[in-house]
This record gives C-alpha cells, structure tokens and sequence, in this order.
C-alpha cells in the first residue's frame, strides 16, 4: 500500500505524484479520444515525460510541510510555556 511506503517525505510526495499525473495522463487521453477534450492531454504526458519535474516539485513540498510542521511545533510549545 502506498501508505505504509517508508522513506523521506521528497521520495513519498514524488510518489504520489507521479501516480496522479499517471492516472491523469490515462484519464486525458480517454477524454480526448472519446470525447474531444483534448487540452489536459499535452500538459499531462508533458509530465509523464519529465519525471524530474515532479521530483523537483515533490522537493518544494517537502519544504513546505516542514515548515508548516515546524510552525504547528512551535504554536504548540508557545501554548504549553504558560506565556
């Protein structure tokens, strides 16, 4: 299960994204043969293909969530310090 994937928060948000993008990528072309939406379909496989983007992407939003955990840390020793 993608759930129970160990290892740093980079490789597990690269993960998963990749796995959107995959499904997306299916998905886009399935609309776009069947029923003419064709404009997700180049953005998709665009990812599909460059793979470092969204390694590159994953990276921002490891660095995202440890600052929004770092924040949530400190607002808790704040509210536990009596101040």
């Amino acid at each position: 299960m993608v759930d129970e994937f160990a290892g740093p928060r980079k490789i597990r948000y690269f993960l998963y994204l990749l796995l959107y993008v995959v499904f997306g990528a299916v998905i886009s072309t399935i609309l776009a043969d069947f029923y003419g939406i064709p404009f997700i379909e180049p953005i998709m496989w665009w990812f599909v293909e460059n793979p470092m983007v969204l390694f590159e992407l994953a990276g921002f939003f490891s660095i995202i969530a440890l600052v929004v955990i770092v924040g949530m840390k400190a607002l808790e020793l704040a509210d536990n310090s009596g101040f």
